[in-house]
């Protein structure tokens, strides 16, 4: 199963059990005034970067169950987890939240329970 897959399901399932979550997405965009050349390419004059999400690492799944804070970041099998997304894990581990990788539906789960 592939990761986008993997999320819709987990977040059918946590909605089910309970979970109010949302699709987290991170990353980074350019903005400006377009310009419309006459080949049809725009062009951006005063360019500037927007950073979109939380933060970088951000979880793919967050949410609340209970009053607690969920954070569910999704792997597909042969996935990789960055230092950025396990530090974002931590913090919200440290800090009463409940968060961690799910490689399964039932993984998610479990951060739940």
């Amino acid at each position: 199963m592939n990761e986008h897959d993997l999320q819709n399901r987990i977040l059918l399932a946590l909605s089910a059990s309970g979970a109010t979550v949302w699709r987290q997405n991170t990353g980074l965009a350019w903005v400006g005034e377009p310009v419309q050349l006459a080949n049809g390419d725009v062009l951006l004059k005063n360019p500037r970067r927007l950073h979109v999400g939380l933060c970088k690492g951000s979880s793919d799944i967050i949410g609340l169950h209970e009053g607690r804070f969920i954070a569910c970041e999704v792997k597909a099998k042969g996935g990789r987890v960055t230092r950025e997304q396990e530090n974002f894990i931590a913090q919200v581990n440290a800090n009463g939240g409940s968060a961690g990788i799910a490689w399964s539906v039932d993984d998610a789960l479990r951060l739940i329970r």
